[in-house]
Parts: C-alpha cells; structure tokens; sequence
C-alpha cells in the first residue's frame, strides 16, 4: 500500500464509491459496498456512475443516494458540482482509470482510495497495489476496501434488491400475476463481443431441448429472451427459431429484467452482466464461457454451472490468450442440455429443503 496509509474512519460522515462502467463489475462490487456499511454504519454512502448503472443500486440497505454521470468531456464539469454539493469527507475509487482519480482529487475530496494504476498513486490518500495476475473483479475490490478499512472483506458474494416497481413491470413484462414464481427459461445470448457468443441457433435448439423435458418447476411454454437494444436482431432471430417471447422486443430495462431474474427457473447465458445479476438474485444459471477466461468470475454463486469451451487449458494459461481452442461454439448443445437437467433437479431439491 502506497500513500500516507491512513485507514478509513469509522466516523466518516460522507462517503463516496466511484463505481465501475460494467454491469457485471457493478454487481461484484456491492459486497465492497456492503463492507463500507458496516465498517461505516452511520455515514452517508453515495454511488456516482453511469445512469444506467443505477437499477443495480436502488433498494440497497447500504447505500444511501446514487448520482449518475459522466466523468468524460464537458460533463464532467456539471458532476464535479453535484459530488462537491455532497460534501464528502472519502472517496472510493473503484475503477482503474486515471481519469476516476483525477476526478475525486478535483471533486476536493480529502481521503481518496483505489488501485495503484495508471500512473494515479499520486492522486491517492491510500493506493493499494493488487500484483496478482488472475483475480476477480469482486477480489481486487475487496482487497482495496480490505486495506482501507482494516479490516478483511469475508464475503464477496454479490447482492441486489428487487423493488415493487421492479416486480411489478416483470408480471407486466411476461404477462403474469403479481406472485413471482420460478417458472420461466430465460436466454441470454448477447455478450460485449461476438466471440463470447454461442451461436443463436444453438440456442434455440438447447431451449427447445430443455422445455420438452422440463421438470414441472419450468413450465414448458414460459421461454423468454433478454438483452440489449443493441442485440434486437439477435433476440428476434432466438424468439422465432424457439418461440421464446422477445424481451427486447418489448423494451425491457435493466431494473424489470431483476424482477424477471426472480421469475426465472434457469438462465442459460453467455458470460456478461446478467449472469453476475443472476448471482445475486440466487437465480440457477448455466453460463458459457469461451475465450474468456472463467477465473475472472467469482465461482461461489450456489445454483451456477459452468461450461468451459476448452477445460483442460494448464492453470497458468489463460482462456483469453488462446481464441481459436476456446472457441465458444465448441460447446455442444447436449452438454448444456445435460447440466440444465442436472441443474433444475437440484434447484428443486434446494428449494424443497
């Protein structure tokens, strides 16, 4: 650790988290979040990220306001005044950028914590180095937070609250009553990249396979698609080769797509950020991966299973750096057919207990 070291004190009366630009970092960085509450119980915690960010935070116990903005150009100028209005005594930088330090330092927020990236220590009260080559996001956090505070993060599972509202737009969304209940197939096909996604027809053929030998907790016509408005074509392609219902279709926001997650007996995703939502709404998922690497994601969500294009890479290979052997398509339809099976029994049984 870098810096004078001063630790974070309990009695701080107003916190700022920077937080990440990914949804699924987002998600892994609420159990840091989480950690601040409770090493901070009476301080005023605020959020500052990119507005769409801000489903993922509303609801949560342990955070108080959200601000949502840019850091970029000219709007940047417009944030500084709404966070200096905060009067904040820290600031936890929680992504790697030098423009996230640059941002608390001129924001005249005295205590400043993040990484040692970038060039940025300078801008830092506290810079925590994270020398490891292979850790998750939600480590590399809680280290930072571990180190400020003093005291170690023991548990980085990932949390989300699902509101009324939420609830609410999800029966509306799928066409069902207030009670959720998990009875729906969710596909997630999309992916920030094209080689991080199994193809459509295989999703549709797996879905297909999955509903026609369901146990009763999956209702064989309850088959919903998801993603962006960038994935459209994509959904629309999966809804007509399974007969799933499109989501995106119908404009589906980030925060019903939470109520949808509550709803939902087994997500079948590529490795994004509605897997980490899944992860935090104990929602069964079966996530791909292919050429990224599985070690990136937390591995403790319960009710996940993993399908590794290329499992028998050596532990010191990355999936990233070999492509063409981790090509996603290499998983088959029936291997995710078989773990979905497998999944939705044991879903069962857990739920029974």
């Amino acid at each position: 650790m870098h810096g004078p070291g001063e630790l974070l004190p309990p009695s701080v009366a107003t916190l700022l988290v920077i937080l990440p630009s990914w949804v699924g970092d987002t998600c892994m960085a609420t159990a840091s979040l989480r950690h601040l509450r409770a090493h901070a119980p009476r301080a005023r915690i605020v959020a500052f990220g990119r507005p769409s960010l801000a489903p993922l935070i509303v609801g949560l116990p342990f955070v108080d306001a959200f601000i949502g903005g840019s850091m970029r150009g000219f709007a940047a100028v417009d944030e500084l005044r709404r966070v200096r209005r905060e009067r904040a005594d820290a600031a936890l930088i929680l992504p790697n950028s030098f423009r996230s330090a640059l941002f608390a330092r001129a924001a005249s927020i005295p205590r400043r914590a993040g990484s040692a990236r970038d060039g940025r220590s300078w801008l830092m009260s506290v810079a925590v180095d994270d020398p490891r080559r292979l850790r998750t996001a939600a480590d590399s956090y809680a280290r930072l937070v571990g180190a400020w505070t003093g005291t170690p993060v023991d548990n980085v599972r990932p949390e989300l609250c699902v509101t009324e509202a939420e609830r609410a737009g999800a029966a509306v969304i799928l066409g069902e009553s207030a009670t959720p209940t998990r009875r729906w197939l969710l596909l997630n096909p999309g992916a920030n990249r094209d080689d991080k996604r199994w193809s459509a027809a295989r999703f549709a053929a797996a879905a297909r396979a999955i509903a026609q030998a369901a146990p009763a907790t999956l209702a064989r016509d309850r088959i919903a698609v998801t993603g962006s408005p960038g994935e459209a074509a994509l959904c629309r392609e999966i809804a007509q080769l399974s007969g799933a219902i499109d989501l995106c279709a119908k404009g589906i926001a980030l925060g019903t797509l939470k109520g949808v997650l509550e709803r939902t007996a087994l997500l079948l995703t590529n490795d994004t950020g509605p897997s980490h939502m899944a992860a935090a709404l104990a929602t069964p998922t079966i996530t791909l991966f292919g050429p990224t690497d599985q070690r990136w994601t937390p591995g403790d969500a319960p009710l996940e299973r993993r399908l590794i294009a290329e499992p028998f890479l050596t532990d010191d290979a990355l999936a990233d750096e070999f492509p063409k052997a981790c090509a996603i398509d290499r998983i088959a339809v029936s291997d995710v057919v078989h773990a979905a099976r497998a999944l939705l029994a044991r879903s069962t049984e857990v739920t029974r207990a």
